[in-house]
C-alpha cells in the first residue's frame, strides 16, 4: 500500500451552489495529483476539534500544509495590521495542533505558501502580516498577477540543504503572498531566498520537516523540479505500518 499524506483542506467561506452548503472544506486537486504522480495515496483533512488530532494523526504517514488565508496574529502574539487579509482562526487552531502532534510523533511535514507560514508560527516564528508595510528592504513583486502555473521570480538555494539536492539552486517559482516567514526558530534552518532576501524556504536538519513559500502544485506538471519536491517529501516516510490494510 502506497504511504497515506495527509493534505490539509481550505474553508470556503460563503455558500456554494451545491445544496447551499456553507463552509465547504475542499483541498486543492494540483496538489492531490502531485502526491499520486509523486506514488503517495492523498487523503483530505477537513478542519476537525483539536481533541481528534491525535486519533487522525495516527493514520497518516505524512502531512501536506495547504496555502489558503492570512494567519490570525493573536497565534503570534500580535493585534492585527490595517492590511492583514481574511483570515480562519479555526483552521489556525487545528494545523497548530496537527503540526506540533506531527512534529511529536516525527511525522514529516511539508508546507506550501500559507503552509510554510503556519509551520514556522507553530513551532515559535513569526511571520510578516504584510510585506509591503511591515518589510523594511526594497521588494519585488510576490503577489503575481501572471496565471498561477507561470513562474515570475527567481529564488537562491542553499548548497548545503536538502532543498538544493532535490531542485539545485537559481530556481523560478510563482508567487502568491503578501505574507512571509520573518523569524524562523533555531532548529530551522533557512534555505532558500527571494533576491529582496525574503525568505521562500526552511527545513530542519533532516529535512523531515521542510517547506517552501512558492506552489510547486501548480507547476510541476511541465517541471520535473517542482514534482521532485513532492517525490523526494514521501521517499523521505519511513514504513511505519501504523495501520494494516483496510483500516479506514
Amino acid at each position: 500500500m502506497g504511504k497515506l499524506i495527509g493534505i490539509t483542506a481550505d474553508v470556503y467561506l460563503g455558500a456554494t451552489d451545491v445544496i447551499n452548503q456553507k463552509l465547504m472544506d475542499f483541498v486543492p486537486r494540483p496538489i492531490v495529483d502531485g502526491v499520486l504522480m509523486a506514488g503517495g495515496i492523498p487523503v483530505g483533512l477537513p478542519i476537525l476539534p483539536v481533541d481528534k488530532v491525535n486519533q487522525l494523526i495516527e493514520r497518516m504517514d505524512g502531512i501536506i500544509f495547504s496555502g489558503g488565508p492570512d494567519i490570525d496574529p493573536s497565534f503570534m502574539g500580535e493585534e492585527p495590521i490595517p492590511k492583514l487579509g481574511v483570515t480562519n482562526r479555526n483552521r489556525d487552531r487545528f494545523e497548530i495542533a496537527m503540526i506540533r502532534t506531527a512534529v511529536a510523533k516525527k511525522i514529516p511535514i511539508f508546507g506550501i505558501c500559507r503552509g510554510a507560514q503556519m509551520i514556522d508560527v507553530a513551532l515559535g516564528g513569526t511571520i510578516y502580516q504584510d510585506l509591503g508595510t511591515q518589510y523594511s528592504g526594497k521588494l519585488i513583486k510576490h503577489k503575481q498577477q501572471a496565471p498561477g502555473d507561470q513562474p515570475t521570480h527567481f529564488v537562491r538555494v542553499d548548497y548545503n540543504s536538502k532543498l538544493y539536492k532535490t531542485i539545485g539552486d537559481n530556481v523560478f517559482v510563482n508567487s502568491r503572498h503578501h505574507q512571509a516567514i520573518k523569524e524562523v526558530p533555531d532548529f530551522f534552518k533557512v534555505v532558500a531566498t527571494a533576491s529582496d532576501g525574503v525568505i521562500e524556504a526552511i527545513e530542519n536538519d533532516d529535512a523531515s520537516i521542510q517547506a517552501v513559500q512558492w506552489h510547486p502544485e501548480n507547476l510541476w506538471r511541465h517541471d520535473s523540479q517542482e514534482l521532485a519536491l513532492f517525490s523526494d517529501f514521501i521517499s523521505r516516510i519511513g514504513n511505519p505500518n501504523r495501520m494494516e490494510s483496510g483500516s479506514i
